[in-house]
């Protein structure tokens, strides 16, 4: 039994599951089979298991059992397993939480306990998770003001999302912070209060922790332009970590297209050789300096998940146009390129010419 699994033990050991939860527990983890795969109805689904153990108490229970279903016995809300709770919908959070550190840190004001449970450092973004516990029940809209941010940053870059779970919420905190080069990064965090339907309730919370940048390969330099109608797409480098695969593009558009056009957005998609498709969400843009438009930006976007048996990765890049027209509706359309393959194994790239768009699947709620 390796650490997490102990770790995952020792908290279980100390949870009252009740008898109705464990029931439905017991008949997820023992009589659903993986032959009966269907899409995900709902954020708890358990995975099947071949053979566990269980020793059950009266009033509650105590579990002992494979890892598997320990690994599902520690993504039940009231136990706090945040990375799990929003894996089904981020695709490859589990191996967030695998690659992360234990921050470990907990402070209470005014009968709001907020606790910083793990972090992981990619070289372009800080995610970290958090769990807030409250004596009154907390709904979908309550939630944290007040941002996180890096000391060697410029200002709050990111986002946090968040669920009501049983006990409080649980949380996630996404810091944007483009620099291959740093060992460990610094965040500061000092919540202000927490928002409920009740009211606000005005807290003292103060954290501060170190994270280190997960060792990564060295980026491999693609500097590849594709273009169309007045759109180009320029491929500077993909980078490698344990977690996720990190491209960096800019996106450069002809002055002339704006006379007729107002906002450009350059977007990817990710396909492998498997046949997995990816989405590639961007961390953030920004305009440089001596850019010719206001709309040549410098983007950075993550894929999570990647499949360990994947031997090329294929970027495929896309841009929306938009305007509002003078009737005030808006208008856009869309403008596809030619995409790029990645030799995984061989560390190369290559043009695909007028090649034919995968289709991500949308997610059914």
């Amino acid at each position: 039994m390796n650490g997490k699994e102990i770790s995952i033990k020792k908290a279980m050991e100390q949870i009252d599951v009740p008898e109705d939860r464990l029931d439905a527990i017991i008949e997820q983890a023992f009589f659903e089979t993986s032959a009966a795969k269907k899409k995900k109805q709902r954020r708890w689904l358990a995975p099947a298991v071949a053979a566990s153990v269980l020793f059950i108490g009266s009033s509650a229970a105590v579990l002992t059992a494979s890892p598997v279903l320990a690994n599902y016995m520690a993504q039940i809300p009231v136990i706090g397993n945040v990375f799990a709770i929003f894996s089904e919908e981020e695709r490859g959070l589990l191996e967030y939480e695998r690659f992360s550190e234990d921050v470990g840190l907990s402070q209470t004001s005014n009968g709001i306990t907020i606790s910083i449970e793990q972090a992981v450092y990619d070289g372009t973004k800080v995610t970290f998770t958090y769990t807030v516990e409250s004596d009154q029940k907390l709904d979908s809209s309550a939630h944290l003001t007040g941002s996180p941010i890096l000391l060697e940053a410029e200002g709050p870059t990111g986002g946090m999302e968040w669920e009501p779970v049983e006990g409080g919420i649980a949380g996630i905190a996404e810091i944007l912070h483009l620099d291959e080069e740093a060992k460990q990064v610094n965040v500061q965090w000092e919540p202000v209060s927490l928002y409920t339907e009740h009211g606000e309730i005005v807290g003292d919370w103060k954290f501060e922790f170190a994270v280190a940048q997960l060792k990564n390969l060295e980026p491999l330099i693609l500097d590849q332009k594709v273009s169309n109608n007045g759109v180009s797409v320029h491929f500077d480098k993909v980078t490698f970590t344990d977690i996720s695969v990190n491209i960096a593009y800019q996106q450069l558009v002809e002055p002339s297209l704006l006379q007729d056009w107002q906002y450009v957005e350059a977007e990817l998609l990710a396909q492998d050789d498997l046949g997995n498709v990816y989405p590639v969400p961007y961390n953030g843009g920004t305009t440089p300096g001596g850019s010719r438009t206001a709309e040549d930006l410098e983007w950075t976007a993550t894929v999570r998940g990647l499949s360990p048996e994947a031997k090329t990765l294929t970027f495929y890049p896309f841009a929306h146009i938009s305007r509002v027209a003078e009737e005030g509706e808006p208008d856009a359309k869309r403008i596809e390129f030619d995409a790029v393959e990645i030799d995984l194994v061989e560390r190369t790239h290559s043009l695909i010419e007028n090649p034919v768009f995968p289709e991500l699947e949308e997610k059914q709620e």
